[in-house]
């Protein structure tokens, strides 16, 4: 992984990440603060979809990159996740990269057998068209005759034509062959983006729950510790050092 991708995963990075289209948080910010740094325009609302930055929702430059200089990440909504949760989508990131590239890798296999047998096709129209003229030629040497010339040659473009039109029809059901599987291998895609967002909202949510859970231990036990200088029991001094500890 280059520096540049290891900062934007990181979320240490101003630069803009991959992003993806959430209806509750999308359009340009109402607010004239914050704006971003080169245009001083107002941000947009963005949230990202790359590596561990994946749900982080942000305040971006509205300039695109094909109209100018996208100068980043104007302000961050979220803070970075708990790093098991970084974790998590980091690994899921690796598996789809993985996935992807078996599909890279499987498509230039085929372009290259189809290449292939293309050059094959065309070397053996070549020596068809030859082995044709060679018959014509012992034909007319044989009979003498213009006319049968003449038959043969028609014959030879009617089935260079025929020929032409197999081979071209071979070679159209194959794109549209291809067409179908890169459809398919879209949905494929599209189907794991919504599983990525389905399942970073779950951690988050789990997260979230045991964090209440957390201060609700916490209260309690300030609770007990209250209650034991109150009556007197066990050291005081002890007591004042663990409520220090809570109060950190």
């Amino acid at each position: 992984m280059t520096g540049i991708r290891a900062q934007r995963m990181s979320g240490t990075s101003q630069e803009t990440p991959d992003t993806t289209v959430e209806p509750l948080f999308c359009g340009q910010l109402e607010l004239s603060e914050p704006t971003c740094m080169m245009h001083h325009m107002r941000p947009i609302k963005c949230v990202a979809f790359e590596g561990t930055l994946t749900g982080r929702r942000f305040y971006g430059c509205p300039v695109p990159q094909s109209e100018g200089v996208n100068c980043g990440v104007t302000e961050w909504v979220d803070k970075p996740w708990h790093p098991i949760l970084q974790n998590c989508l980091s690994r899921l990131w690796d598996m789809y990269h993985e996935q992807n590239c078996g599909r890279v890798v499987d498509k230039q296999k085929y372009e290259k057998h189809f290449s292939k047998l293309k050059t094959e096709n065309d070397k053996l129209c070549i020596e068809y068209t030859k082995l044709v003229q060679d018959v014509s030629k012992m034909f007319d040497w044989q009979d003498g005759r213009v006319d049968h010339m003449d038959y043969q040659k028609a014959v030879e473009e009617e089935e260079f034509e025929k020929k032409k039109k197999e081979v071209e029809e071979s070679a159209r059901l194959e794109v549209q062959m291809e067409k179908l599987k890169l459809a398919k291998e879209q949905r494929c895609i599209l189907q794991s983006q919504a599983d990525i967002i389905k399942n970073t909202r779950k951690a988050m949510k789990e997260v979230e729950q045991e964090r209440d859970l957390l201060k609700i231990e916490k209260a309690k036990l300030e609770h007990v510790v209250n209650e034991l200088l109150n009556d007197g029991h066990a050291s005081k001094e002890k007591l004042e050092k663990i409520k220090a500890i809570l109060d950190s």
